[in-house]
C-alpha cells in the first residue's frame, strides 16, 4: 500500500520546519528537517533516507526555504516534488470562526486576515506561503490545520469573558485555545498508554506554553485565551495581563505599537529576568545567585501549578498528567518541583524514571496519578487532519 504522501509545514516568522509523511498504516515520517533565519545568515538541517545533510544557507524567503529542503532531499534519497505529493499540511495557529482542517480557498484565507490581529507573529506568514503556494503549485492541495480545533467543543461558559456579549459575535473576542495539535496528540497517545485516565491534564512547556484540561480526549479547558499572548508567560512573551495597565503603558512609552511590540518580544522569562529568553539560562543564572532570574522560575512553575489545580477541579479530580515540550521533557528539577507542590493532588514522581528526555510513565508503580513524559508529534497530528480533509 503506496499510502498518500503529506508535507507538513510548521512555519515562524524566520523559521521553516517540515516532515514528510506517507500516511498507509504505519504512518511513516519518510524526511524532515528545516532552515533558521530566514532572510538573514541561517542554517539548514534535511534528514532523508537515513541520511542528513547541513550547512549554512541565505534564503530570503519561506518559498526559498522549501526550495532548498526539496532539493536537499531529493539529494539524499528522496525526491517530493510537488508534482508526486497528495497536499501539503499546514500546523496553522488561527482561523476565527474556521476550526478544524481545511482544504485552502479564498474564504479561509479571509477569516485568517482578519484574525491577524489575534496572531500577528503567525497569521501574517502563512498567509504569504498559502497564497505563493497557490501560485506556484497551482495543482498541490493545500490543507489548514488550526491549532484551535482541539480545544473547539469547550465548555461555552469557559470560552467566553465578560465583555459584551456583540464582541463575541461581531468580532470573536472568546477564548479559543492553542497547540492543540500537541494536546490532542497526549490525549491520544495516553489513550493508549494509560486507558483508564479520564481526567488528563496536558503540560506543554517549552519557546511557548500551555496547559489543557481533557476529559475523556476532549479538550475542555486551555490556559491560552484568544491569543497566543495568553495564559502562562512564554520565552519572550507576556502571557496574562490586566488590560487596564495598557492606557498608562500607551502614554509612558509613546502608544500602543510600542507596547504591543514591547509585551511580544521583551516580555516572559527574558522581562522578567533581565537574563534570555530560554529557561537554561535563566536557571543558570539562578543558581549564581541571580535573584531576578530565580524570581522569573518561580513564577512560571507557580503559574503551572495554579492552572493544574484549577483544571483538576474543572475535571473533578485527576488520574495523570502529562508534561511535553522542550522544557516539559528535558526540565527534570521543574518537574520535581511541580510534583511535590501537588502531592496533596496524590501526585508523585520516581526519581529513577524522572530522568531528562524521560519518554513514558515516570511516576511510581501503582501511583493512582500517572506522571508522563511524552515527545509530542504535532507534525503527525496535522498529517492526519489533512486526510480527514482530503476524504471530506
Amino acid at each position: 500500500m503506496a499510502g498518500k504522501q503529506i508535507l507538513v509545514l510548521n512555519l515562524g516568522s524566520t523559521s521553516f520546519k517540515f516532515k514528510l509523511y506517507r500516511m498507509d498504516g504505519a504512518e511513516t515520517a519518510l524526511a524532515s528537517g528545516g532552515v533558521e533565519s530566514i532572510g538573514a545568515d541561517g542554517r539548514y538541517q534535511v534528514r532523508a533516507a537515513e541520511k542528513t545533510a547541513e550547512g549554512r544557507c541565505v534564503c530570503q524567503t519561506h518559498l526559498d526555504a522549501m526550495e532548498l529542503c526539496l532539493e536537499t532531499a531529493a539529494r539524499l534519497g528522496q525526491p517530493m516534488e510537488p508534482d508526486t505529493l497528495d497536499a501539503v499540511g499546514y500546523k496553522a495557529v488561527h482561523g476565527g470562526a474556521i476550526s478544524g482542517a481545511h482544504i485552502v480557498d479564498d474564504a479561509l484565507l479571509a477569516e485568517m486576515e482578519r484574525m491577524v490581529s489575534f496572531a500577528p507573529a503567525h497569521n501574517p506568514v502563512y498567509l504569504q506561503v498559502m497564497r505563493a503556494m497557490a501560485q506556484r503549485y497551482p495543482t498541490l492541495r493545500q490543507v489548514a490545520c488550526f491549532e484551535t480545533a482541539f480545544h473547539a467543543g469547550m465548555p461555552p461558559e469557559r470560552a467566553v469573558y465578560g465583555v459584551p456579549f456583540e464582541w463575541v459575535e461581531r468580532y470573536g473576542v472568546r477564548r479559543y485555545g492553542f497547540h492543540g495539535s500537541s494536546h490532542s496528540y497526549v490525549a491520544w497517545k495516553l489513550a493508549a498508554e494509560a486507558p483508564a485516565a479520564r481526567r488528563v491534564i496536558s503540560a506543554h512547556l517549552g519557546g511557548s506554553s500551555s496547559l489543557c484540561a481533557i476529559l475523556d480526549g476532549r479538550s475542555v479547558a486551555c490556559s491560552m485565551g484568544a491569543t497566543p499572548q495568553s495564559g502562562l508567560f512564554q520565552n519572550n512573551r507576556v502571557g496574562d495581563l490586566d488590560a487596564f495597565v495598557l492606557p498608562m503603558l500607551c502614554e509612558k512609552l509613546g502608544g500602543l505599537d510600542a507596547v504591543m511590540q514591547a509585551l511580544s518580544t521583551q516580555g516572559g522569562f527574558l522581562g522578567l529576568s533581565g537574563v534570555s529568553n530560554d529557561l537554561r539560562l535563566v536557571e543558570e543564572a539562578a543558581t549564581q545567585g541571580n535573584a531576578r532570574a530565580a524570581l522569573a522560575i518561580r513564577a512560571f512553575e507557580d503559574a503551572i501549578v495554579g492552572y493544574i489545580g484549577m483544571f483538576a477541579a474543572y475535571l473533578g479530580g485527576l488520574d495523570a498528567l502529562a508534561f511535553t515540550g522542550g522544557i516539559g521533557m528535558n526540565d527534570v528539577m521543574l518537574r520535581e518541583r511541580i510534583a511535590r507542590r501537588l502531592g496533596w493532588l496524590g501526585v508523585a514522581l520516581d526519581d529513577r524514571l524522572n530522568l531528562p528526555r524521560s519518554e513514558g510513565r515516570i511516576s511510581p508503580e501503582g501511583n493512582a496519578v500517572t506522571v508522563w513524559s511524552l515527545e509530542t508529534n504535532e507534525e503527525l497530528m496535522v498529517a492526519r487532519g489533512c486526510l480527514r480533509a482530503l476524504a471530506s
